[in-house]
């Protein structure tokens, strides 16, 4: 069954709240977005609680303190829906200077593309985010 305009509407506003607190480095803003029961995955690692939830994006640099990008934002470049989710092609952006998944920090700006996939519940909050995201470019010379 298609999703209706109503619901996309729904969806887009519920996930620009979320990216406008990430953005804004706002860390009980963006635990304000998930449900108490939700669960994140990053390339495959799952978080399956509202403290794991929220580490991952202090690691990232979502405080903005102390993560493992500096000035990190997020952008969408193209979404998509299925009868469940809002799905989000993008990039992150910053400069990394910390250690992220084992990769000593580059001091240099990079982009890392991503695609992920949200579920929000009838009562706006999201119950799972999915990402996927190309961490080649920290590998690469440069």
């Amino acid at each position: 069954m298609p999703i209706t305009d109503s619901e996309k509407t729904r969806r887009r506003a519920l996930l620009k709240t979320h990216y406008d607190v990430e953005n804004g480095h706002d860390m009980n803003g963006i635990m304000a977005t998930f449900s108490p029961d939700a669960e994140m995955l990053y390339n495959r690692t799952p978080f399956t609680n509202p403290q794991s939830i929220r580490d991952a994006h202090v690691l990232i640099g979502f405080s903005g303190a102390d993560g493992a990008f500096e000035d990190v934002h997020n952008y969408i470049d193209g979404e998509h829906f299925t009868d469940d989710e809002i799905i989000v092609e993008g990039r992150l952006c910053g400069k990394h200077v910390r250690e992220f998944e084992g990769i000593e920090a580059t001091d240099r700006n990079v982009e890392l593309p991503f695609v992920a996939f949200y579920h929000f519940d009838k009562t706006d909050k999201l119950i799972s985010e999915r990402i996927v995201m190309n961490l080649g470019v920290l590998v690469a010379s440069g």
